[in-house]
Parts: C-alpha cells; structure tokens; sequence
C-alpha cells in the first residue's frame, strides 16, 4: 500500500515538475554570480511561503476546536493491556491528519517549483532542450522532495558504511521527530513561564513559530542541495577534465578514486545532490564500474600515503574538493583533514580551506587550488 502511495506521488511530482519546467526563463546570459543573487531571491521567496504553510497549519487546527468545541469532544480510550486511559477526540485525530497532509503536498510543490526556478537560473532546461534526460530529472525531483538519499544507491557509496543499522535507525528517527520535539518543549517553556496564564489557545498556538521555523528551514535546505548541486555540474566538468588529461593512464590513481569518494561520504555522513553528481561523473569519465555497494579498502590510507607525489598531492586535492563540493566545511570535516595534514596527504593550511570554501559559494572554481 505505502509502496504503491509512494509511486502515485513521485508520479504526481513528476508531473509537476515537468509543468512548471516550461513557465520559467533560462539565464545562459548572466554571469555565475548574478545566478547566485537570482538565486537567493529565489529562496527568501520559497522560505517566506513555506513559513506560511507552518502559520496556517496551526490557526487551521486550533481556531475551528475553539469556535466548535462541541464537534471535538473527547473521549475516554483505554490502550489495551495496560491500565492507561486517555482523552482522545476522533475528530480531532483525522482532522489534524487531513491539515497534515494538505500541508506536506503544499509544502512539496513549494520546493518543486524552487528547484525548478533554480534549474532555470542555470540554465539547465536550455541544456537539456534536445535531450531531456528522465533520470537526471527525478534526480532534481527528488531533491525538491527531500528524497535525493534515493539516488545515492546508483553510485554505490554508503555514507553510513562504518555506522551501525540501530545508529542509522536513530539518527533518521531524531530527524523526522525534530519538529515535534522542538514543538512540546517550547509548550513546557511557555506554561513555566506564564503559570496560570498559559491558558489553552496560548499554549497551542505557542507552536506557530516552531513549525514556521522548520518548515523555512525544510526549505532552505532544499533550495542549498539544489543550488550547490547546479554549481557542482560546471565544476566537475572543469576539473574533471584537468583530473582526466594528467591521469587518464594512471592505474595507480584511477584505483584511489573509489575509495576516495567513500571516504568523503563516510566522513560527511551525508551523500549530498552535489556529491553524487560529482562522484558519478569521475566514475564514468575515468571507465570504472559502479558496484552495488562499494566497500572502502581496509589500507585505503596507508595507500595513500605510500603512493607517488603526484598521485598523493591529486588525491589530496579531490579529497578537498569533495569535502567542500555541497558548499560546506564541518567540523567533521576540518577533523579529517587535519588528520590528513599529519599524514602529509593534504598540505594546505586550513585557513587557505575556508578560504576557498567561501570562493566555492559565491561561483568561484577551484582552479585556484592547482596554482598554489
């Protein structure tokens, strides 16, 4: 059932997004930064709406049980096998199911329609005009569905490698109940604070701004993935082509780009739209077959380190550039790297790193990085 739910909205979505694909004008012309500004445009308008949806979901479900308390009486229910009863109205139950639905639809379509308008500042529907790629557009989908993990198994790269199922379990289960968590503390605080004055409608709709935030955040975290994913298109081809000229031949590098990848995602413990563009391109371009699943060798390092200058300072600087490829430098990340630097794997400073990091997000190449 959830199965056959899930294809009638990926289907749905699909649909959509190829509507909304036609309304919005392409941007060849701009420079990558006047994209970039377009862009943020593009966000604060997506959060703004989405921040709505929050607002609106909570007066929608409180306002009607105040005016018509009558319709939503509680009742009594005993939860079998124990001796706890509890005040549940029915009404209530499916009332505040149908708002919770109606909102993710309107929250998704939010989101598609961003991504859409961000593929368009990039130009990416001129680039596909003769040859849409229907692979490539679920990819974008998805990422406007905050499904874009999905994806991730076609490269056969598993950021939770060296984590436990039960870890992994916990870890998605803490993210999906964020909201929810943030939404009951931030009721205890308000009755603390108020006392007797907390009275019920102060208390519910104490909720506005909790689901307001993360609905904004939700989005601005689709409107990243999808903005930096787009970068990360221009740049793999640049550097993959400086990559591919020099080690085209080089069996001992092609050999390292694997596990160079799993690494960067086992260290980010994220696989971002970014990354998996990236990832992708230099597996095809250097001719390496992408397995279901690809185990990080055991030595991976110590290769490393044993290997030739030229190969060790090439790797050294895909790691950078895949550490920073989704927009970000972590603390993860700068923990690594550090590690790196006493292995004499990686030989710039992380100053220079941050540096860079910021360049990446305002447009700038990482072409930088090969004339130090």
């Amino acid at each position: 059932m959830f199965e056959k739910l899930t294809k009638i909205t990926d289907k749905t979505a699909f649909n959509f997004f190829l509507k909304q694909a036609d309304k919005f004008t392409t941007f060849d012309n701009l420079s990558i930064k006047e994209k970039i500004a377009k862009v943020k445009i593009i966000k604060y308008k997506t959060l703004l709406l989405s921040a709505v949806y929050g607002i609106l979901g909570v007066i929608l479900l409180y306002i009607p049980q105040y005016y018509f308390p009558e319709l939503f009486s509680q009742k009594k229910i005993h939860i079998p096998f124990t001796n706890i009863f509890v005040n549940l109205s029915i009404l209530e139950l499916f009332y505040g199911f149908f708002l919770v639905v109606i909102e993710i639809w309107l929250l998704m379509r939010n989101d598609i329609r961003a991504v859409c308008k961000v593929a368009a500042v990039y130009g990416y529907f001129t680039r596909k005009k003769n040859d849409v790629v229907i692979d490539e557009i679920t990819e974008l989908i998805y990422i406007g569905m905050g499904k874009d993990e999905k994806k991730v198994p076609e490269v056969g790269i598993n950021p939770f490698q060296n984590v436990s199922r039960v870890g992994v379990a916990l870890i998605r289960l803490f993210f999906m109940l964020k909201a929810m968590l943030t939404n009951f503390l931030f009721k205890i605080i308000v009755k603390r604070l108020l006392g007797r004055l907390a009275v019920r409608t102060v208390v519910d709709l104490a909720g506005i701004p909790i689901y307001a935030f993360w609905n904004a955040y939700a989005s601005s975290v689709v409107i990243r993935k999808i903005n930096m994913r787009m970068l990360a298109h221009n740049e793999m081809l640049n550097i993959g082509n400086q990559f591919h000229s020099k080690f085209a031949n080089n069996k001992e590098f092609i050999e390292l780009i694997y596990d160079t990848f799993g690494y960067i995602a086992i260290t980010k413990k994220k696989f971002y739209p970014a990354d998996f563009v990236f990832s992708k391109y230099f597996l095809s371009i250097f001719n390496i077959k992408i397995k279901k699943e690809h185990f990080i060798s055991e030595n991976y390092l110590e290769k490393l380190e044993n290997s030739n200058n030229d190969v060790k300072l090439a790797i050294g600087q895909l790691l950078i550039i895949g550490f920073l490829i989704d927009g970000k430098l972590g603390r993860l990340e700068i923990t690594v790297i550090k590690k790196l630097q006493q292995k004499n794997i990686i030989n710039y400073k992380i100053e220079e790193i941050k540096k860079w990091t910021k360049q990446y997000q305002q447009g700038e190449s990482f072409d930088i990085m090969f004339e130090s």
